[in-house]
Formats: structure tokens, sequence, C-alpha cells
């Protein structure tokens, strides 16, 4: 449904809710139409519901901390994703790059073995020697 549908249904529907806090409808109003936090509030506002000023700044604190981690995290997973498609060869597990001359630098399997924790390490790596 377009803005201009929502803003027609929405103004049958604000009758139904009466006794009901300016927050509970901009929940309500969020839920019932599928639309996010700021187009609920602004279509609301056009419809002459008053939000608190304090609540609405508080809001859009919370939605900007929410996008941030959500960058964050997505940085991460995409890290993680470059390292899982790294190059590796016999010598290497991680090939950081090439020389000029063509050969690989970066992180031997002997080197990563032995920076590697307990838990990462081969079977034969944690056997008992007795």
């Amino acid at each position: 449904m377009n803005r201009a549908g929502r803003l027609q249904s929405a103004r049958h529907w604000l009758a139904t809710q009466t006794g009901r806090s300016p927050v509970q409808i901009a929940r309500s109003y969020r839920k019932r139409y599928g639309v996010d936090w700021p187009c609920a509030i602004h279509e609301l506002s056009q419809l002459g519901i008053l939000l608190d000023s304090a609540w609405v700044a508080q809001l859009n604190l919370s939605l900007l901390g929410a996008h941030r981690a959500r960058r964050q995290r997505g940085g991460a997973t995409q890290a993680m994703a470059d390292w899982e498609q790294a190059d590796s060869n016999d010598e290497f597990a991680y090939i950081a790059g090439y020389t000029a001359n063509g050969f690989p630098f970066g992180l031997t399997w002997d080197e990563w073995r032995q920076s590697a924790p307990e838990s990462r390490r081969t079977d034969s790596e944690n056997e008992c020697p007795f």
C-alpha cells in the first residue's frame, strides 16, 4: 500500500485508537502498516498525532546506534569471508600477496600451527606422546 492509501486507511483506523498514548499509537501504526519508524512518525504527524520530541530524538539515537552496529557486524562478517576466501597452497596457509617476481608471501602452515589455539590444532598435534 502506498502512502496515500495508508493515510486514507489510517484516518478510519485512528478513530478506533481511543484511550491510547501517542507512543502506543505509533507502535501499532508501524506494525499494522508495515512501515519503519521514520515513516510512521512522519505519517502520524501528517494525521495530526503529536509525538513527544524527546521520545522521537531518543528513538532516532537508538535507530542510529542499531544502524552502526549492523554496519560493524557486516564489516566483521566481510572480513571473515575475505579470510575464508584467501589464497593458500601447500606452503602457505594464507597468501598475503606476491612479490614482483611472482613469489607468494604470507603465513606459512608451520607459523599457523604454532600460533593456533589448542582447539584449532589437529588431532595428531594434541596426542599425548606416551
